[in-house]
């Protein structure tokens, strides 16, 4: 599920540029660090007032997508790396029979590309659900930088491993109700800066099902029994947890976020 976050800033300056892929890609003056709502959950988490602003010199453009525009393509070499803004994307691949197989939802203040570090392209593709807006964390700028900065090395490193904890959430045998309870508890975890429990969600629930890999038949029963049970009220693209306590108990064997102690808190 993918929660998208309106976030207000002033009409940028837009610029193209040209890729060696050939393609032409739209991109804006970034908003500041220092007015982004997201900027704790993001890379500048744990810099000072100085070493943000130096953090914002190297980085000097941001791309805005429209719902379905890719921000990348499988195969595509690694320049950057990428860190949401608003909206929210996702990624997938697609094996040779056809078949997308989503791997991740990306939600504000979370980066996409590390995947991609050590093969040096990209493994997946990665769409935008909603209208959305990413910062380009130019990678060899990023390393450089690292070296310079501490607290910037710890907080990459900090970022990485909560993409491992949210990636290992669901690689073992789990129940259909752990699987889709762990979701919905992590999604609401992951809702930066809001206590609201109403999850507005950019992607159709077909994808959810692909993402948990469960049938969407099974998915609907699931969800079903959960609002029977009173754990959750579904309305078309909008889920409210009723019962976020009991979503985490049978999500408990498998949520990173109860198992650092932090359900609710991912920054």
């Amino acid at each position: 599920m993918i929660l998208t976050h309106h976030t207000t800033v002033t009409k940028p300056v837009r610029r193209t540029t040209n890729y060696q892929d050939g393609a032409v890609r739209s991109e804006t003056a970034c908003q500041s660090c220092r007015s982004c709502q997201h900027a704790s959950q993001c890379l500048p988490g744990l810099l000072t007032p100085d070493q943000v602003q130096q953090f914002e010199r190297g980085l000097q453009r941001c791309r805005s997508l429209a719902p379905g525009e890719h921000l990348f393509r499988a195969g595509d070499s690694v320049r950057s790396l990428y860190a949401v803004q608003a909206g929210s994307l996702k990624s997938y691949m697609v094996d040779n029979e056809g078949r997308e197989h989503i791997t991740s939802f990306h939600f504000c203040g979370e980066i996409m590309g590390i995947d991609a570090i050590y093969p040096a392209r990209h493994p997946s593709s990665c769409i935008a659900l909603a209208v959305s807006r990413v910062c380009v964390l130019p990678y060899a700028t990023l390393t450089l930088m690292a070296q310079k900065i501490p607290e910037l090395q710890t907080q990459i490193f900090r970022l990485f491993s909560r993409e491992v904890l949210g990636y290992s959430a669901l690689a073992g045998d789990f129940s259909a109700e752990e699987r889709l309870a762990t979701f919905l508890v992590m999604v609401a975890a992951r809702q930066t800066n809001t206590e609201s429990t109403d999850l507005e969600l950019a992607m159709a629930r077909q994808d959810i099902a692909n993402y948990l890999r469960l049938s969407p038949e099974t998915l609907s029963r699931i969800l079903a029994r959960f609002q029977k049970k009173g754990l959750v009220k579904a309305d078309r693209k909008r889920i409210t947890l009723l019962d976020v306590e009991g979503l985490a108990e049978r999500a408990a064997c498998m949520n990173p976020y109860a198992r650092c102690g932090r359900r609710h808190d991912v920054s």
